[in-house]
């Protein structure tokens, strides 16, 4: 059984790193939440690559974006 993670900041260093890290260990690790200030190209490649489908971004230009992609992910959530 995989272990379900979420990646705080994953568009900043940290987190790219981390995705690296989960990359190399998929059989370990699931994600299942992404979330970013601002970064919604990045985001949102993420989440393509990585099949996430939970997503957190705190900037509201970037959300209205992401929102109006057409292939977005499952799910959006703005704070």
């Amino acid at each position: 059984m995989k272990k379900k993670i979420a990646i705080l900041g994953s568009t900043g260093s940290i987190g790219k790193i981390l995705l690296n890290i989960v990359k190399k260990n998929n059989k370990i690790f699931e994600i299942i939440l992404l979330t970013a200030n601002k970064d919604h190209k990045t985001l949102y490649t993420q989440a393509k690559k990585y099949n996430v489908k939970n997503l957190i971004i705190t900037n509201v230009a970037s959300y209205k974006i992401l929102k109006k992609l057409k292939r977005i992910p499952k799910a959006f959530s703005n704070i």
